[in-house]
């Protein structure tokens, strides 16, 4: 044989090799939430792991989304995912007043923690992929009925932090690099959130929601906590407890507990601003070194203190920088 049919062979048999290659790449594909997203996860199905270790088959990239949690809802919109349903938030009857302009068309299909499967099953579009990220442990019965609809993605468990949650709805959406942009933007604005802090770099905040059954504190864990902390602002020694969510309610008699150098304050709805509202009144309110400089700054109770997303950390730093900023 001689050598210039040879190479003509050889080149043969390297293009049939790639030719296989390419084929085989539109098939199934098998990832986990920390897997890349990657050229062959483009073009198939894609089995993946979610945050309990269940295997999900999702479609390679959804496009008609439900989520079941605000975490999530933030998450997806902040990845360029627009849901085309979601759950009802506490504030009424629509999701979070901060991301409601971002999702003007989206139907509302239950309660959180209480979806209305039937409303989820007359979307229309069809869901192709229904995210699941909770505050409480995952319901199998309830799993079980979504799964019966659509892929249901389990995104977070109870003990994960907002960064971990988008993770896991990067995952289901196979947007993981997204996520990766979205957190490195994030770092950014906390940086220069920090530098625009001034003296106040090292003030001590007080983070409090009002509900009507009383105040609590957020906890070390809670999203608004670790926002906080990143900018290393200092917190009360007394709400270094360790939860992911606020703490007990705090009685109207200690209400000192509350008290630091500064206090971002938020409610959920009406209620809780009416308790707030006659709490004012209480003489042990009006003598905390906070509300004597005036340094009580009120705060949208949702984005601040429920489990949070990335949008709803950007809130809570522009929050910040508004009240204590220098420039």
């Amino acid at each position: 044989m001689s050598s210039s049919r040879t190479a003509r062979l050889l080149g043969a048999a390297l293009i049939g090799a790639l030719a296989l290659t390419a084929c085989g790449s539109g098939g199934e594909t098998t990832t986990s939430s920390s897997a890349p997203s990657s050229a062959a996860q483009d073009t198939g199905p894609r089995t993946i792991t979610d945050a309990t270790g269940a295997k999900v088959t999702v479609p390679a990239n959804p496009k008609n989304v439900v989520a079941l949690a605000e975490t999530d809802l933030d998450a997806a919109i902040a990845l360029g995912v627009t849901p085309i349903g979601a759950s009802k938030s506490r504030q009424g009857d629509s999701v979070a007043g901060y991301l409601s302009a971002k999702v003007p068309n989206v139907k509302l299909v239950g309660e959180i923690v209480e979806p209305d499967i039937e409303a989820i099953a007359a979307l229309d579009p069809k869901p192709d992929v229904i995210l699941y990220g909770h505050f409480i442990e995952p319901d199998p019965a309830q799993l079980a009925d979504l799964n019966a609809i659509a892929p249901t993605v389990v995104t977070s468990i109870v003990s994960d932090d907002w960064k971990t949650s988008l993770k896991g709805v990067a995952n289901a959406l196979n947007l993981s690099a997204k996520a990766d942009e979205v957190l490195k933007d994030y770092d950014k604005k906390v940086e220069e959130t920090k530098k625009a802090l001034g003296a106040n770099a090292s003030a001590e905040v007080s983070l409090v929601r009002w509900n009507p059954q009383g105040p609590s504190y957020l906890q070390k864990q809670h999203f608004a906590s670790t926002v906080v902390s990143e900018l290393g602002l200092k917190r009360p020694q007394v709400q270094q407890t360790d939860g992911t969510g606020p703490s007990e309610a705090v009685s109207l008699e200690k209400l000192d507990v509350l008290d630091a150098d500064w206090i971002f304050l938020g409610t959920l709805n009406s209620d809780g601003a009416a308790a707030l509202a006659q709490a004012e009144q209480n003489p042990t309110w009006t003598k905390l070194k906070a509300v004597g400089a005036k340094h009580v700054v009120t705060v949208d109770g949702v984005p601040w203190t429920s489990r949070g997303g990335p949008i709803a950390a950007g809130v809570v730093l522009d929050d910040i920088r508004k009240a204590l900023g220098s420039a």
